[in-house]
């Protein structure tokens, strides 16, 4: 009967050369997976379902503060503040817009989830890259922009606002953030 088993009496495995597994490495971190692609939408091409689109802004987030804001001193809310983020091209964090435009609608109480269209705003406002740029601020997520949004004659009827982010892609197509909700006294 052979002895006990001891890390010196078990078998080895044989040992690929260093040069060759580094070799290996880099192969596999350089190709990437098998059966995995992507696509860069920075670089022209376009993803399945994805349109191409000159600004680079493949997604918009919106961060909305929960409660509107008195800004003139008058009795009532007269505006929002809120953050804006957008994935360009290929970046992993959220960068700066640095062409086309942002639009962010304001609508009067919730928006139902049923409808195709969205309704008409009750107030907009549009910014260019240009002009996002003085509103550029850096957090730890990435590039983001910082606005206080002033809504002016608009007066909520409803107990809440809703807000969306869009971006123009063309063809009277939009690319949208999620809604975000805002609690006002009417």
């Amino acid at each position: 009967m052979p002895g006990p088993l001891t890390p010196r009496s078990l078998p080895r495995a044989p040992r690929l050369p260093v040069l060759t597994a580094l070799v290996a490495l880099v192969a596999i971190v350089a190709l990437g997976p098998a059966g995995c692609s992507t696509t860069g939408a920075g670089s022209g091409s376009t993803g399945a379902g994805q349109a191409r689109r000159p600004s680079g802004i493949q997604e918009l987030h919106l961060l909305t503060m929960p409660v509107a804001l008195n800004l003139d001193g008058s009795p009532g809310p007269d505006g929002v503040a809120v953050k804006l983020f957008a994935n360009v091209g290929n970046a992993t964090k959220p960068a700066p817009i640095r062409s086309g435009e942002i639009e962010i609608l304001l609508f009067d109480g919730l928006l139902s989830g049923g409808s195709a269209a969205l309704p008409q705003p009750s107030h907009a406002w549009r910014f260019t890259a240009a002009e996002l740029k003085g509103f550029e601020t850096q957090a730890m997520v990435g590039t983001g922009y910082q606005l206080t949004l002033r809504w002016g004659a608009f007066r909520p009827k409803n107990d809440r606002v809703t807000l969306i982010a869009r971006h123009p892609v063309g063809e009277g197509r939009y690319l949208y953030s999620t809604p975000g909700v805002i609690a006002c006294a009417p």
